[in-house]
């Protein structure tokens, strides 16, 4: 818009210029014209003046008195060299008044065509000014437009950085808080771990399958001296056995919990407890997103409630133990964030945390 404006000016200027130059051409011409007429009249009365002297003197002809009024050849030949002058000065005086007619002639002509060419000038001046005006008008419309623009997004721009830093300070504050949590859930695991190991040597010997009597107790930064992991960090929210309906838009839960809830922000990654083969990972209704991997001879692990699009394995997949699959979600029938973990043996659901435990996990 600018540019069409300084074009426009520029046009303006040029057409300015041409006008201004008309109108010298034109006053130009009106001077000379004056002149012209001025000699013109000078030439026409010298040669009225002449031909008055020369046609009439006290009523008689110039010529006959040379002839008839001849005193001597000499008077007569002084007289015909006289009438010859004039003749002379009459035809020369006829020539310059004939000129001088001419030259008003074409200066009037001339003089006409600069006036009109002036006129012309003046009028394409002030049609061009009228359009540098215009153009004007809308570049400094534009300018006022791209400057409220421009201050739009200068305020936008300070409002997502603000945006953007407080993001930042609340993701950092969830970080360190999960950090905390998870270093409170492993130091609470590994006393917990501390104290079944001392309780089983003061019996003596337990079981022959309790594997938190020997061995390194795993945890979900460590696996167990078996190679079992624990899934998340959380504590235990729900245990494994009978417990209330919860029902919501996506259905209802069984009034038997037949795994252990543990406690979780919504994206935290889970670990697979053991190696093995993903068997599935889809949308199990009320469980929500599921996960679930067969770790051989009849186990199969299950992770339910996973956070929307946070499949980290696929069905068919080989995974190590340890192994992140996902993150923590609330999907399916929940009322928040958390993992519920099941475990099956043949087919047949089985209390997780005994079964963990007995591989040197405590939930």
């Amino acid at each position: 818009m600018r540019q069409t404006a300084n074009e426009a000016a520029s046009t303006y200027e040029t057409a300015l210029q041409v006008a201004l130059e008309a109108e010298l051409k034109s006053d130009d011409f009106e001077t000379q014209l004056a002149a012209a007429e001025t000699s013109a009249a000078e030439s026409k009365q010298q040669a009225g003046a002449l031909f008055a002297r020369l046609g009439r003197v006290n009523n008689t002809n110039i010529s006959l008195e040379l002839f008839l009024d001849a005193g001597s050849p000499d008077d007569s030949l002084y007289k015909l060299s006289a009438m010859a002058k004039h003749t002379e000065r009459s035809t020369g005086l006829l020539e310059s008044a004939r000129q001088d007619a001419n030259q008003v002639s074409s200066l009037t002509a001339q003089a006409k065509v600069a006036a009109e060419t002036l006129d012309e000038a003046r009028a394409e001046a002030e049609t061009q000014l009228a359009v540098a005006q215009t153009a004007a008008d809308a570049a400094l419309v534009a300018l006022q437009q791209q400057q409220t623009r421009e201050s739009t997004l200068v305020e936008q721009l300070a409002f997502l950085k603000d945006t953007r830093a407080s993001v930042e300070r609340e993701y950092l504050a969830g970080v360190a808080a999960r950090k905390a949590e998870a270093e409170a859930a492993a130091e609470a695991a590994r006393k917990a771990a501390a104290a079944a190991g001392g309780g089983s040597s003061s019996n003596g010997g337990g079981s022959s399958s309790g594997g938190s009597s020997s061995g390194t107790a795993g945890s979900y930064f460590v696996p167990s001296s078996q190679g079992w992991w624990r899934p998340v960090p959380g504590p235990v929210t729900s245990k494994y056995g009978p417990r209330r309906v919860i029902c919501n838009a996506a259905g209802c839960s069984t009034n038997f919990h037949g795994g252990v809830d543990l406690a979780g922000n919504c994206g935290t990654q889970i670990r697979s407890v053991g190696a093995g083969r993903v068997v599935s990972a889809s949308n199990a209704g009320a469980f929500g997103n599921r996960v679930i991997v067969d770790h051989g001879g009849g186990v199969q692990s299950v992770y339910g409630h996973m956070q929307t699009g946070s499949f980290r394995v696929s069905a068919g997949q080989q995974i190590a133990a340890g192994a992140v699959i996902g993150g923590v979600g609330a999907t399916g029938v929940v009322t928040g964030c958390h993992l519920d973990i099941k475990v099956t043996v043949n087919g047949s659901g089985v209390n997780p945390s005994t079964f963990l435990r007995e591989r040197g996990v405590n939930l």
